[in-house]
């Protein structure tokens, strides 16, 4: 019935949206939170060097190119095993040959790396959720008035 209401009343399909997108927004952040937690309580920290770069390249909305640049990192784990990898977070690419402080969790053979700063482990999550709150909040709202 809730489907029904939608589809008759265009009206109320910008209100959807938004609440759609305030769910996902909250799923991610929420997500990327529980993980950095998890590997906060579980990890090693550690120093790593940065020694190259990857480009990654992505379009918005509007057709545009950005460049995104993920460092590729060496460091020693606590066993002794030097290991490179590539990290999920998008940094300056000018920091080549630079170390930087990460906490590692080594899972069933694979690493799973956050950078150790505050950005990385509080903020990042967080503008994600506070997205979340307003896109849902508009959507919310937006459906009340409309209905």
């Amino acid at each position: 019935m809730i489907f029904t209401l939608f589809f008759y009343n265009e009206e109320l399909i910008g209100g959807l949206v938004f609440l759609v997108c305030g769910i996902g927004f909250l799923y991610v952040g929420y997500y990327v939170q529980n993980s950095n937690r998890r590997i906060q309580a579980s990890g090693v920290k550690t120093k790593a060097k940065i020694i190259d770069f990857t480009e990654e390249q992505s379009k918005d909305a509007d057709g545009e190119t950005h460049i995104y640049h993920f460092p590729i990192v060496k460091f020693t784990d606590k066993n002794g095993i030097e290991t490179t990898q590539k990290l999920d977070s998008s940094v300056n690419p000018k920091r080549i040959n630079q170390p930087i402080h990460i906490i590692y969790l080594k899972k069933e053979g694979e690493y799973e790396i956050m950078m150790n700063s505050e950005f990385w482990k509080t903020y990042f999550p967080m503008i994600f959720i506070i997205s979340g709150f307003l896109f849902s909040g508009v959507g919310i709202i937006w459906l009340l008035c409309k209905i």
